[in-house]
């Protein structure tokens, strides 16, 4: 079975057919650097991460860009209100690019720290000014583009004219309030010729900090300008996948193909297939500060694994709204320790003669790669290898080498996912002697029939979060 997405141009699951056989360009769109990455946003960054791995494990070439924002991004995601960047930094009393520099080196520690791949490219907006003002002067040649006043708009009547516009969402332009974000100022209508026309450059008033010189006068980008460009040099004029989250449905992702059609000219879909990640609530609420219900990657680290937090991800259906909350981690840490410990019980395993782990491990290779294929389905992917860990706590009467294959298998599917797997150790902890003492005492009693003091003290010690396991050879313990 071939690899089948969801494509928001199509509003339909199709088979992935690569422009380039065996290769695959991707172009995500990534941090708007004003602020600490939060939960939803890792939630969506893990999603393209798990796309990304999943085409390497099935053997493509994949060429992965993931911009970060650092100036355009105005606080109404329209042509009007502050830039994000700009408006953060006053009020941390800081200068915009200085605080772009400690959020972009904070940006990459905690993807690092929440295994993350490294992509190919990570495009910052304020690197590529003569790209997008050559970008602006092109759509203006090819007529799709007018200027008023210093600031530089994009003609979405012309371009409908000529083309589907804005196709993405199923969406047609009769029904869409007016700016592409639903907020138009009077000034805004009275330059523009329709009220649906977006900014490609917006003149920058004096008091405004980050502005470039341009052909209409000192200004910056439009926000949808950036990716058009950026994907556009990294990736070529026509590319794999765009992902993103379904709040660019509209009007980031259709103003975004718009723009490169306008630039080329060529009437060619500059993108295969846009694939969209669905929102997280947390507590069944939008995630809002005022809420108290906003948390950071930075707060989670400090009291989960990442790998636990990794495991909630892939949990989850890319396309599936879900809800966040402390519990949800609990659970997903439930679910990691019950994999570690299959590999800690390989570890201590001898093996035994029999094969019919063989079985075992091609059919999770086949299920996991079918749903896997069906549009990335991850919580059914978690829910076959949590079988087959079943299957390997079952086999241990299998030979130790073919165990150990077995849990060679479980951490490279896992690591698919994102999640990177080590086998539970046994505790190497203060008071270690203390506890091997104790479950000396436990063995005498269990074999007294004193059962309920022999288990008063496993369960005093699982308190302890020092989990205790009976074995043929005797009793042993590992922390949790």
């Amino acid at each position: 079975m071939s690899l089948r997405l969801y494509n928001s141009l199509t509003n339909s699951k199709e088979d992935f057919v690569p422009i380039e056989e065996k290769t695959v360009r991707i172009y995500s769109c990534g941090q708007t650097i004003y602020e600490d990455m939060h939960v939803g946003n890792a939630k969506t960054y893990a999603a393209w991460d798990i796309l990304n791995r999943y085409m390497t494990w099935k053997g493509y070439d994949v060429f992965h860009v993931m911009n970060v924002t650092d100036v355009g991004h105005l606080t109404d995601d329209a042509d009007s209100g502050e830039d994000k960047v700009e408006k953060a930094a006053r009020e941390k009393k800081l200068e915009p690019m200085e605080l772009v520099t400690r959020q972009v080196r904070r940006w990459y520690r905690e993807m690092d720290a929440l295994n993350m791949k490294i992509h190919n490219i990570n495009p910052r907006a304020t690197g590529h000014m003569v790209e997008m003002i050559d970008a602006v002067q092109t759509i203006i040649d090819n007529g799709y583009g007018y200027e008023r006043n210093g600031t530089v708009y994009f003609d979405v009547v012309k371009f409908k004219e000529d083309h589907d516009y804005p196709k993405l969402g199923g969406r047609i332009l009769d029904d869409l309030k007016a700016g592409a974000g639903g907020r138009v100022s009077e000034d805004e209508l009275s330059e523009k010729k329709s009220p649906y026309d977006f900014a490609l450059w917006i003149k920058a008033e004096p008091e405004h900090i980050m502005k470039w010189p341009s052909p209409w006068g000192k200004g910056y980008p439009g926000w949808h300008l950036e990716c058009s460009v950026m994907a556009a040099k990294y990736l070529g004029e026509q590319f794999d996948i765009h992902t993103g989250g379904v709040d660019h449905i509209f009007p980031h992702h259709p103003n975004e193909r718009a723009q490169n059609m306008a630039m080329s000219c060529a009437g060619d879909e500059p993108v295969r297939y846009w694939v969209h990640s669905a929102h997280i609530t947390v507590n069944g609420e939008k995630m809002s500060k005022s809420k108290g219900n906003f948390y950071t990657v930075e707060e989670l680290l400090e009291n989960y694994d990442p790998a636990v937090i990794r495991m909630f991800f892939a949990s989850i259906h890319y396309r599936s709204q879900s809800d966040f909350s402390l519990e949800s981690l609990e659970e997903s840490k439930k679910r990691l320790e019950r994999f570690e410990n299959t590999l800690h019980t390989i570890d201590s395993s001898q093996g035994g003669d029999k094969k019919t782990l063989k079985d075992d491990m091609e059919w999770i290779r086949e299920e996991f790669g079918s749903v896997m294929d069906d549009d990335m389905n991850t919580p059914l992917a978690m829910s076959k290898l949590l079988e087959f860990a079943g299957k390997i706590n079952k086999s241990h009467d299998n030979n130790k080498e073919l165990l150990d294959e077995a849990a060679e298998l479980l951490k490279e599917l896992l690591g698919v996912l994102g999640i990177p797997l080590e086998p539970a150790k046994e505790g190497v902890v203060d008071g270690g002697e203390y506890i091997d003492l104790l479950l000396d005492i436990r063995e005498e009693l269990r074999n007294n029939k004193e059962f309920a003091m022999a288990d008063l003290i496993r369960d005093e010690l699982i308190k302890r979060d020092i989990v205790v396991e009976d074995t043929p050879e005797g009793a042993r313990w590992r922390t949790k």
